[in-house]
């Protein structure tokens, strides 16, 4: 069994650089499953074994990385919202290939609401008034749009810089109370 998984890793790891390396060259939507595994050099049979089309090549990889964001989180490493933003920092910093590759392919609002949905779980909203929920979706919205911002401009800012700018920016005024902040001081 150990050999099946470290043979499907390794699968996906090649499929996935392959089309990497294709998107440099080419159009997300000119290249083909077969120009995929060529280069891979992979069967279509084990193309399709792992992936039901290239999107999936893309968000697979973006959702093992978010379940070692989220490992981290909700273990101890996460106390603070600067420590979860320096987290979402250092995801964006080391899957900067993929993530580029996800806004090429169009694909970006997936990665938004897949981070969408992170920050909202560890930001449970403990007030559910209207006002509170709204509160919550304009701090989401706003870390989210720092982030895209980031990323365009070249991540030119270190992952911790970039936490403080959004931590500064991110003050107790009044949408703040409407949030659970785990651990904070």
């Amino acid at each position: 069994m150990e050999r099946i998984s470290e043979t499907n890793i390794l699968t996906k790891e090649c499929i996935l650089t392959a089309l990497l390396r294709l998107m440099e060259v080419k159009s997300y939507s000119s290249i083909t499953i077969t120009d995929i595994t060529t280069l891979a050099g992979v069967s279509r049979m084990a193309y399709y074994r792992n992936y039901k089309n290239k999107d999936e090549i893309l968000i697979n990889h973006l959702v093992e990385q978010e379940k070692r964001l989220i490992r981290e989180l909700h273990g101890e490493s996460a106390t603070t919202v600067r420590q979860m933003v320096y987290y979402i920092a250092e995801f964006f910093q080391e899957n900067v290939l993929v993530i580029k590759a996800v806004f090429d392919a169009g694909l970006g609002h997936l990665l938004t609401n897949m981070l969408g949905d992170r920050i909202h779980n560890y930001f449970p909203v403990v007030n559910t008034s209207v006002s509170g929920k709204y509160a919550v979706q304009f701090y989401v919205s706003a870390v989210i749009g720092v982030f895209r911002m980031w990323f365009d401009n070249g991540m030119v800012e270190s992952a911790g810089e970039i936490s403080d700018i959004l931590c500064n920016l991110i003050n107790q005024d009044e949408a703040m109370q409407f949030l659970s902040i785990p651990n904070e001081e």
